[in-house]
């Protein structure tokens, strides 16, 4: 690319950056900050933790968050193990098929679960019908509120962003840190414990990241549950006021505080590089399967071998 094409490039980002990104930031903070008059102020953002109906907000979006990313985990890692270090039929369809929820609107997903597992879904209506519940009192099996059935969804649409981030740090990983731990009679289940974990934990950490902040502050879900006791919710009604209210855009900045306080604290925690060797690891496997059908291979010439010396008495009677 010519020095005046790379120019226009960086100008033509940096103008987009700024109008679609600074300048919406700045109009937030500006609004969230000055009373009536156009004074600096901190009230409204006072007023969002004296609140009890913001503050119950953000303890949902939190619980909402933690729960999703400890669930996006659970399902993700054990998905990442078996692609990455197992090779069996149907392989790469499975790691498309995993890949599926990344292409569909969240709400989408929402609005089926909602139609199977709500009070007047299709597992209620099957149950009443073999007599199992009471059509007159359904169970709830999304939860009070809500609450499991947004849980449930975030995690079902988040959990592929964690597995491509862990199945990454997985293929870079060095096999020899892993052969060296198992010559040392390390068990696999403390190898992957003790070794194998430490050593990804950047990749668990930017899956992870970006499952917490993007169910901390997910929207489509809980509207599609109408469930308006998180955060996000309250700022899209608020925003709607026509009074030019503060308190949305005060909601606004104390998300982007807690947002970036649990990204910034997990990256001087969790901060470091993969202990990768180039992606030795997939070629590891993949030299190990070949390895594996030559001895194979072998095994049957010498075998092949053994049985014509068997047989080859026998047949010098005929």
């Amino acid at each position: 690319m010519s020095p005046w094409m790379s120019r226009a490039v960086f100008l033509v980002v940096a103008v987009f950056f700024l109008l679609f990104f600074l300048l919406p930031i700045w109009g937030t903070l500006r609004t969230a900050f000055q009373d009536l008059n156009g004074r600096f102020t901190l009230e409204f953002i006072l007023e969002v933790f004296r609140s009890p109906l913001y503050r119950e907000g953000l303890f949902n979006s939190g619980l909402i968050a933690v729960l999703t990313t400890f669930g996006c985990l659970l399902l993700a890692l054990p998905l990442a193990v078996a692609y990455v270090r197992y090779r069996f039929p149907g392989r790469g369809l499975l790691n498309s098929m995993l890949l599926t929820p990344l292409i569909l609107p969240p709400f989408v997903g929402a609005l089926g679960v909602q139609m199977m597992l709500g009070q007047a879904g299709a597992l209620n209506s099957l149950l009443a019908n073999l007599g199992l519940i009471d059509a007159a009192r359904p169970v709830d099996w999304l939860g009070e509120g809500r609450l499991t059935g947004v849980v449930l969804m975030n995690i079902l649409h988040l959990y592929p962003i964690v597995y491509l981030n862990v199945s990454a740090s997985l293929a870079n990983l060095d096999p020899a840190l892993e052969e060296a731990a198992a010559n040392l009679g390390c068990p696999p289940w403390r190898r992957l414990w003790r070794v194998t974990l430490p050593m990804i934990l950047p990749g668990v950490f930017a899956g992870s990241a970006i499952a917490f902040i993007w169910a901390f502050t997910e929207l489509g879900v809980p509207l599609i549950f109408d469930y308006d006791r998180v955060t996000s919710v309250q700022i899209f009604g608020a925003i709607k006021d026509l009074n030019n209210n503060p308190f949305p855009y005060a909601l606004v900045v104390v998300l982007l505080f807690f947002t970036t306080l649990f990204y910034a604290g997990s990256k001087l925690l969790f901060q470091g590089d993969v202990a990768g060797g180039g992606g030795r690891a997939q070629r590891w496997h993949e030299g190990r399967e070949r390895r594996v059908k030559k001895e194979q291979v072998e095994m049957g010439n010498v075998v092949g071998i053994h049985f014509s010396n068997a047989r080859a008495p026998s047949l010098s009677k005929w």
